[in-house]
């Protein structure tokens, strides 16, 4: 299999980890992309038109995108380790921590953008508006990450985990982590994991 992908992205970081999570990551050749490029190169386009990482390109020749989707597929190649649950209520619950962690990943992302502007003034109201998303987000984990189970490491999880990873590599000086303790030493266990360890992003 071929990904394309990049070490600063939270989505492709998901996808490695679930990959190594599921004794799958030594089948996948790396193709690396610009996180931010404006002209994708030849090759991604030929499998997405859309250009966007992370991409999978199958044994096959199936080119499958978006995180969730390729995690998806990496989990019906490994049934009998589950990433994602079979059970309706566990499955639903594991789509839901996913997806509401890729939400915060997108706002992360914008605001990153936002801040990295050069041509245009940035604007103070958009940035605002993000960081009160973020900080509603980060305050909403930490009601509920004292019943997380610590036996469980699931998609939902790794979602989380990502963008937790990606707010200290891009927002340091939010400190998240202050007045948060469950969710701060909920992420301090899950980072020791050997998939977290060997997928760390590259801070360039």
């Amino acid at each position: 299999m071929k990904l394309f992908s990049s070490r600063r992205s939270p989505h492709v970081r998901k996808v490695l980890i679930a990959a190594h999570e599921l004794g799958l990551a030594e089948d996948i050749e790396l193709v690396p992309q610009a996180v931010a490029g404006l002209t994708p190169d030849e090759e991604l386009w030929k499998h997405n038109s859309l250009g966007q990482i992370p991409t999978l390109v199958t044994d096959d020749g199936r080119a499958l995108f978006d995180s969730g989707v390729i995690v998806e597929y990496l989990q019906s190649l490994r049934p009998g380790l589950r990433l994602i649950a079979l059970g309706p209520s566990q499955r639903i619950d594991a789509l839901h921590r996913q997806a509401w962690a890729d939400g915060l990943i997108e706002i992360l992302l914008r605001w990153e953008g936002e801040r990295r502007r050069e041509l245009d003034p940035r604007q103070p109201d958009y940035i605002a508006a993000h960081r009160a998303r973020f900080l509603h987000t980060f305050d909403a984990w930490e009601t509920v990450a004292q019943a997380w189970d610590p036996a469980r490491f699931d998609i939902g999880d790794i979602a989380i985990a990502c963008a937790l990873s990606y707010a200290d590599l891009r927002f340091a000086s939010q400190a998240w982590r202050d007045g948060r303790p469950a969710l701060a030493s909920w992420f301090d266990r899950v980072s020791q994991r050997a998939s977290f360890t060997q997928t760390a992003f590259d801070p360039a």
